[in-house]
């Protein structure tokens, strides 16, 4: 990657090849048992990764997590979208905090949590409630 003008470059210790044609025997595999698990209607809108957009069936859904798997993730245009339709706070829920600080980079106006435990998110959630959010 470096050789093709890329500026970093480093291996992943990852323990599948997620986002890529290489996952697709899995998703073709995830999508058949989804299909057989009883999905309702969303309630709330939930804007999927794989392509940045808002599904309103079971079928769309079960369709967009199966894809998950071996498309490409649009982040950008997923939190864009977020910060566009109004959301203003976001929170990490994990071990780590990389999506906070990619996120503060997407959207400078967003306020951006990683809870990794009880003491971060009782840190974020008096600093959402002070705010008045």
């Amino acid at each position: 990657a470096k050789d093709a003008g890329a500026k970093r470059a480093m291996i992943l210790p990852v323990s599948v090849p997620s986002h890529c044609a290489l996952m697709m025997d899995a998703a073709h595999e995830l999508k058949t048992t989804l299909k057989t698990v009883p999905f309702a209607t969303p309630k709330i809108p939930v804007i999927h990764n794989v392509d940045a957009q808002t599904h309103n069936t079971p079928d769309a859904v079960i369709d967009v997590l199966a894809r998950q798997l071996h498309h490409p993730v649009r982040w950008v245009e997923t939190i864009t979208k977020m910060s566009r339709q109004g959301v203003t706070h976001v929170l990490e829920m994990g071990c780590g905090k990389v999506l906070t600080g990619l996120n503060k980079r997407i959207q400078k106006s967003l306020s951006c949590h990683a809870i990794f435990d009880a003491t971060s998110m009782d840190a974020a959630f008096a600093f959402i409630e002070g705010e008045g959010a």
